[in-house]
This record gives C-alpha cells, sequence and structure tokens, in this order.
C-alpha cells in the first residue's frame, strides 16, 4: 500500500509539474502574440510593439511603429476601434512630429498620413484617466490607396473643415480657425484663418504659408515672407498685367522656380480695378471697409497666369482686419515694411492706391502703387501633386517630385 501510494504521489507531482510546464508555456506564447504583432499591409509594415489590442487600466502607454518599405511615398489611416472606455483620454505623438489628443473612443485618429520612401515613424500612444478607470479596445492601420492621395486630399483628411468663422469676417482673428469652407469662381474652396500651425510647405528651396484649397483642387501658397528686393505697384499702368509689380515677381519666378514650374498651375489671378460711379473709390473698398464682406469669387478682372499677389479678400478671410494683428498667419515678424495686394482701393488726384498689408498685419489703403514697398508672391500648385509632410514647421508639406 505504502509503495502504491507513493507512486501515486510521484505521479500527482509529475503531472503537476508537466502542467505548470505547458501552463508557464501557454503563458509565454500568449505573451509574444499579445504583445508583440507585426502585421504587413502592402508595402507597410506595422510593428505593435505592445500589441494591436489593448485592456488597461489608469494611466498607461503603448508603442508602434509604420514603416514604408517601398520606393515611393505611400499614404495609411491610424483607426481606434471596439474601444470601451469612459472618462479616458489619449495622445498620440510620433518620431516625425504629429501630436494628436482626444477623449478615447472608437474613431479615425487620422485618416491619411504620409511616410516617405524606406521611411519608419515611431508612435507612442499615452493613455490617462484620472479615475483609474479600467479601458480596452484595438489599433487599426492600413494603406490606403495613392489615388486618394493628392495634395488637397490630404489636407481635407488632415483638417476637420468648419462651415463659420469663430470670429466675424473683417475682424481679427486671434484664434487657430482651422479650414473652412467657402465658394470660388471654380467651385467648393477651402480656406485656412487665423493663427493656424499646420499651413507649412517647403517648395523650391523656400517656406510657403497654404492660403487656400481652389475649387478646382490646386492649392494656393504664399511666400512665408517678402521678396529681398521692394517694388512700386505701378508706374504708368494701374493693370496688374502691365505692372511694375508683375515684372519683379515674373523675374524672381524665372530665377527661382523656373525649374519646378511642372507643379506650378496657371491660374487666374483676380485684379479688381472697377471704379465706383463716384471716380474715387473702387466697389473693392466698399466690399471690404465699408461692408467687410469679402469673397473669393472675382467681381473684377482676372489674369491669367504662374505667379500673383494676395488680393485683399483673401487677406481679410485670411484673419485679418483694418486694425494690426499678429496673431493670424499671414503676420511674421521678419516683414518690416508693407506689401502690396492685388487690389484696388482708392484712385485720388491722379494717384492708384492698391490694399495693401502694414507689417503689423493690418489690411491698409493709404499706401500710394507708386511707392517702393513689399512683394509677396503668390503661387498655385497643380492639383495632381502629392505631398509628404503634416503641415507643421517642424515636418511642413513637401511636394513629391516625379
Amino acid at each position: 500500500m505504502r509503495w502504491r501510494f507513493k507512486t501515486v504521489l510521484i505521479f500527482i507531482f509529475i503531472l503537476i509539474i508537466s502542467c505548470a510546464s505547458v501552463g508557464i508555456g501557454y503563458i509565454f506564447y500568449s505573451e509574444v502574440i499579445d504583445k508583440s504583432n507585426v502585421i504587413v499591409d502592402g508595402d507597410l509594415t506595422i510593428n505593435f510593439i505592445d500589441g494591436d489590442t489593448f485592456n488597461l487600466q489608469g494611466n498607461a502607454t503603448i508603442t508602434f511603429s509604420v514603416t514604408n518599405n517601398s520606393e515611393e511615398a505611400k499614404y495609411y489611416y491610424i483607426q481606434l476601434s471596439d474601444v470601451y472606455a469612459q472618462d479616458v483620454n489619449y495622445e498620440l505623438t510620433s518620431s516625425n512630429n504629429i501630436d494628436i489628443t482626444n477623449t478615447l473612443k472608437s474613431d479615425i485618429i487620422s485618416n491619411q498620413i504620409a511616410i516617405a520612401s524606406n521611411e519608419t515613424t515611431n508612435y507612442t500612444l499615452n493613455f490617462t484617466s484620472s479615475q483609474n478607470n479600467k479601458y480596452s479596445g484595438k489599433i487599426k492601420i492600413g494603406l490606403r490607396s495613392n489615388e486618394e492621395n493628392t495634395f488637397a486630399d490630404v489636407l481635407l483628411t488632415n483638417n476637420k473643415v468648419s462651415e463659420a468663422p469663430l470670429t466675424n469676417i473683417g475682424s481679427a482673428a486671434t484664434l487657430d480657425e482651422g479650414l473652412l469652407a467657402s465658394q470660388d469662381d471654380l467651385g467648393e474652396a477651402y480656406y485656412f484663418r487665423g493663427a493656424v500651425t499646420n499651413n507649412n510647405v517647403s517648395f523650391a528651396g523656400f517656406n510657403w504659408k497654404i492660403v487656400k484649397i481652389n475649387g478646382d483642387g490646386s492649392v494656393k501658397l504664399v511666400l512665408d515672407g517678402i521678396l529681398d528686393e521692394i517694388s512700386s505697384y505701378y508706374t504708368e499702368s494701374t493693370n496688374f498685367i502691365e505692372s511694375d509689380i508683375l515684372t519683379v515677381l515674373e523675374d524672381w519666378y524665372t530665377q527661382n522656380l523656373e525649374n519646378y514650374s511642372n507643379y506650378i498651375a496657371y491660374y487666374k489671378f483676380c485684379n479688381d480695378t472697377v471704379l465706383e460711379t463716384t471716380g474715387t473709390t473702387y466697389t473693392s473698398y466698399n466690399r471690404i471697409v465699408t461692408n467687410k464682406i469679402p469673397t473669393f469669387v472675382c467681381l473684377g478682372y482676372s489674369e491669367n497666369n504662374k505667379i500673383g499677389l494676395l488680393t485683399a479678400d483673401e487677406v481679410m478671410l485670411a484673419g485679418a482686419s483694418t486694425s494690426a494683428n499678429t496673431s493670424f498667419y499671414l503676420y511674421n515678424s521678419s516683414i518690416e515694411t508693407p506689401y502690396y495686394t492685388m487690389t484696388s482701393a482708392k484712385n485720388e488726384n491722379g494717384l492708384y492706391y492698391p490694399f495693401a498689408v502694414n507689417a503689423d498685419g493690418a489690411l491698409i489703403d493709404n499706401i500710394s502703387g507708386t511707392l517702393l514697398r513689399g512683394v509677396r508672391p503668390v503661387i498655385n500648385i497643380i492639383k495632381t501633386a502629392k505631398v509628404t509632410g503634416n503641415g507643421t514647421v517642424a515636418d511642413p508639406y513637401q511636394i513629391i517630385m516625379n
């Protein structure tokens, strides 16, 4: 009996050890599957270092990376799904300066992120819960079709479009009002207003600001500064196409942008030179100064060109008023002289006064076009252009050169 009892005990002990070993093996295997999940989606490799499924409590952090293995830029989305959470927030940061915060819920964090050829982007997802709550969910990342990735597509994906501004048009916009919907001569347009920080572009060796998505899908840029050469607006003809300032612009274009002309669209620049019946002010003066109803629809004459200037309407819609504004995106502290727009203001005593933008960001109408003032070029990027970047100063949009 004692031998049989010892045999049973030995058997049970061996069985327990064996089961424990199997259990430990299973737990270890489960940790590998849950904690390190590598997924290949076309040319993208997504490494969920801490797993693509989370079940956490309180403050926590998980990390993952996305690698583009192809020879061309790609685009992808990041999504949270199957989320169960209450009073939990998250912040997603990345090695290419993405920084997105929101309440934790099932949602698309970003629908279209660019990644350059052979590049790896590392992500950190921080969760915060002041009540030490439990929460769970899944991270999904997937490749998007390149057919949907024009410059305009990326801008619309990366920005929430608002139908109305936060401040009255004609008042100084000092807050980040984002991207707003409007209309221009070519259809549905979208423009940036206020203290936006994600409308930066690096192109042809210069820094630019995005003004708007045009109705035809091209994208309007303004140089983030003025030219070294100052210029009068006119000597004899006040028409933009015959003006002194256009000569300066075209010379600069030839010297600096000619090699990039395949990416720059011919576009209709609005030269508003329709006089009121009084003969001293232009219709644009009443529209801008008196009534404060700027528009992207050209109510004057338009000139088809590859380079031009801002209109007073565009400046006011961007956030300027007739008072100083040093907070909206067109203001640049390095600009120390007023610069001309293409929009007419007054014609007094035989002198032509185009609207100009003062060094303090105010829209002004008291500078004769015969005086030497700043020149701030505007171009339009073709609607089929593709880009990388996210529009921040640290990672500006850059045109993909074919």
